[in-house]
């Protein structure tokens, strides 16, 4: 070589402690002066002649140093991956380096001090990564130049502790060198992986990924490949960083196309569901909102579902989206749906209000719920109480309202199960006429047939009673409370003195043309007079008797007064007033018998009207019957109680699990949704019923308490609200609860732990106790 040594040896210390120890050098002089030849004088202690002097001309003296009997500097890693030449374990765990110091001879040299110091960290494909660096012992090797000193025990060897708790999965030469004789070095490299890279020659990082993951979903266990790197993916249509990693991203099509079999979204959240705590976590990519394509189909053509890996929640995603995707090895066996309706019906409401449902669809043969299920609801046409229809009303259908379903037209809708297999259905006629609306709830199996249920529900008018001779179906009261009490009008098929009949708002109202024939059909002293209709009207001014109480007000109401100039008749849509002779007018009779209304409070205190316990504890319902006209005590009056679906926080009757089906005790005897109890006060008109919820989840139940044989029959809406520990009572919990702040143990106070609605951006969610 013509590159001179830097540093040139030294004659102050041996060969083998410059490191120079076995090597082949070459000598010559450097000459200043040609006419004066200078001389190499070479000297050695054993060995005859032991000196000789050698002119240094031009030529180059070729001199081969003795090896040293042992590598004074040794360092050694365990766990060594041969292929990647180098110790390597997962980030979080450790490395130990074993160094030896010897001197030249191959003897121990003990209580050598020495150094460690890294070169660059690289990742896999060799790029420079110095983020988050190894740990020696308990110093960070910062820098390149950063050194962790230490020193041999006796007998040459020490043993340091190499760790990387957060590295990125790089490989880390690490250089260790003696203190008394810095040339004396010995290399080594280690290697931390990471869980977010898979174990690739396509990697950029380092890693240990899983590749496949299982989950067992009612009894059968599927396993999931990892997302593809977009180096390993052929078709991808996008791509996205994560965690260092750049990962295919496919549209639907693309993901179908990609895996034999796509998993459907309940296989994908099972998946998450299992492998959701840092024992079981798969390190597969969740960037941004972590969607994953699954094959169940949404309620919209060109949707599918998705899952979201962070919270588990399905979400709609056009099929032009770019997501991650994982495949499964099957898919799930045939299911056959099998749908309810929770309460069960009869489904009947007031025009204005609202019936809700809870469908729960279930597979036929095992009773699994079945999640994320396309169906279809169809509103099929219209009839009346009669059974009759008309065009004009398919122009004014039932609306349905229900979170995650659509209307593609007003007589059709379509929509998917929720995590449950079941959905919230809230159905109203605000434009009904009074009508009976059949509707169909569709639902593909799995075997290319259908499964269908069918119900209907009848939304009632005010302008119409709620007897079979009506055409519409009604909820008109049968009398009005004005101090006094009056029976409503009569319908033509019912009155049985009638002299006629009129048609007002789709019925046909009786008329009467004289005070006898009225008397004839409300009995004697039972037509009221001029100034009752009168009071009746002021009670009920401005319309108020049809908008209110739905009485037909296109005629006149007869009244009892009469002499030769004729009868008394009233208008009680404008309160006018005058005589007639021998003209059609509608009725009212006086029904001031006694009538029964209820007051309900709990707990023996008239103020609570809607009563709060524990799950497990005790309320009182007191139920008091009194006469509607002077507040007297009605002893024996049977009565009912009708519990509706309980509610969670937000008042959604689903999205929650329940076993009990929300049961409550009524004296130890339990009800559920749907379910009348029924009961009688005593002489008194009183009555106590204990209530209990003993295995409830959180729900506020409506009840609905009515007399049974008053003609005031409105019932009185209460509610119970039984809280469980296991949610706080915050705005944010999906449930009822009573979970405490804060818990006190000696002198430490400990905060609950926060719900995800609690807190911004949560890096991970865990469903426990239908709270997140």
């Amino acid at each position: 070589p013509d590159t001179p040594l830097s540093p040139q040896p030294v004659p102050n210390l041996t060969f083998c402690a410059q490191n120079l120890a076995g090597r082949q050098l070459v000598a010559w002089a450097q000459v200043e002066d040609e006419t004066n030849v200078p001389a190499l004088w070479l000297f050695t202690r054993t060995g005859v002649p032991n000196y000789a002097t050698i002119p240094l001309l031009s030529p180059k003296v070729a001199l081969n140093i003795k090896p040293a009997t042992d590598t004074p500097v040794t360092v050694s890693g365990d766990h060594v991956d041969s292929a990647f030449e180098a110790s390597k374990v997962k980030v979080g765990e450790s490395i130990t380096l074993t160094i030896s110091t010897k001197a030249c001879d191959g003897t121990p040299e003990g209580n050598a001090p020495f150094v460690i110091r890294r070169k660059d960290a690289e990742n896999r494909q060799g790029v420079v990564n110095n983020a988050n660096p190894v740990r020696v012992g308990d110093t960070e090797l910062t820098t390149t130049q950063t050194e962790y000193r230490g020193v041999t025990d006796a007998n040459g060897n020490a043993t340091v502790v190499v760790t990387q708790k957060e590295g990125p999965g790089v490989k880390t030469p690490l250089v260790v060198s003696s203190v008394n004789f810095p040339a004396l070095t010995a290399e080594t490299a280690v290697i931390f992986t990471t869980i977010t890279s898979p174990d690739s020659d396509k990697a950029s990082m380092y890693g240990h990924m899983i590749e496949s993951a299982t989950a067992t979903l009612n009894g059968i266990t599927y396993t999931f490949t990892r997302p593809k790197l977009a180096a390993e993916a052929s078709g991808a249509d996008k791509s996205v960083v994560d965690t260092n990693e750049t990962w295919a991203l496919f549209t639907w099509s693309g993901a179908d196309n990609h895996c034999d079999i796509l998993p459907d979204a309940e296989q994908l959240v099972q998946m998450r569901h299992e492998h959701s705590t840092l024992e079981t976590w798969t390190g597969w990519p969740v960037a941004g909102d972590a969607e994953y394509w699954s094959s169940t189909k949404n309620q919209l053509s060109g949707y599918h579902a998705a899952v979201h890996m962070n919270s588990a929640s399905v979400v709609r995603a056009a099929d032009s989206d770019t997501l991650l995707v994982s495949c499964v090895d099957k898919a799930q066996p045939a299911a056959h749906p099998q749908i309810t309706l929770s309460p069960q019906g009869p489904y009947k409401a007031q025009v204005g209000e609202s019936i809700d449902l809870t469908m729960t669809v279930v597979d036929r043969d095992t009773q699994k719920p079945l999640p994320y299920r396309y169906m279809e609801l169809f509103i099929d046409p219209a009839k009346n109480r009669k059974g009759e229809h008309q065009d004009a009303w398919d122009n004014l259908r039932v609306t349905v309202d229900s979170e995650g379903m659509s209307a593609s037209s007003p007589e059709h809708y379509t929509g998917v199960t929720d995590v449950n297999g079941q959905a919230h259905l809230t159905l109203k006629h605000n434009s009904g006429l009074g009508v009976e609306t059949p509707i169909r709830i569709v639902m593909p199996d799995d075997e290319g047939g259908n499964v269908e249920l069918s119900f209907s529900v009848i939304f009632t008018v005010v302008t119409s009673p709620d007897v079979d001779g009506a055409n519409m179906w009604g909820h008109m009261r049968g009398v009005v409370d004005a101090g006094n009490l009056y029976k409503r009008p009569l319908l033509a098929v019912e009155a049985s003195h009638k002299d006629g009949q009129f048609s007002e708002n789709n019925e046909e109202w009786a008329t009467f043309n004289s005070v006898a024939s009225a008397t004839a059909q409300c009995g004697v002293g039972q037509v009221p007079d001029q100034s009752s209709l009168a009071h009746l009207y002021s009670e009920h001014a401005g319309g108020q008797m049809e908008s209110e109480h739905g009485w037909p007000t296109e005629d006149y109401f007869i009244a009892a007064d009469s002499d030769a100039s004729g009868t008394v008749h009233v208008n009680l849509e404008n309160g006018d007033s005058g005589k007639f002779t021998d003209t059609p007018n509608y009725l009212t009779c006086s029904a001031n018998e006694m009538v029964a209304v209820l007051d309900v409070y709990f707990n023996d205190d008239p103020v609570i009207k809607n009563a709060d316990a524990k799950v497990g504890e005790q309320v009182k319902m007191n139920i008091h019957s009194r006469n509607a006209l002077n507040g007297m005590a009605i002893g024996n009056t049977d009565f009912t109680i009708t519990m509706a679906n309980g509610r969670r926080r937000d008042g959604l009757t689903t999205g929650f699990t329940d076993t009990s089906n929300g049961e409550m005790q009524f004296d130890d005897v339990g009800y559920v949704a749907g379910q009348v109890y029924h009961g009688i006060t005593d002489a008194n008109g009183d009555a106590t019923i204990i209530l209990t919820q003993k295995k409830g989840v959180g729900l506020l139940t409506p009840l609905n308490i009515a007399p049974v044989d008053s003609l005031i029959s409105t019932p009185v809406s209460r509610s119970v609200k039984f809280t469980v520990a296991t949610s706080p009572d915050t705005p944010a919990a999906k449930m009822w609860g009573h979970m405490a702040d804060t818990i006190t143990v000696g002198d430490w106070t400990f905060e609950r732990p926060k719900l995800a609605g609690e807190v911004s951006n949560p890096l991970r969610t865990q469903d426990e106790s239908n709270e997140t």
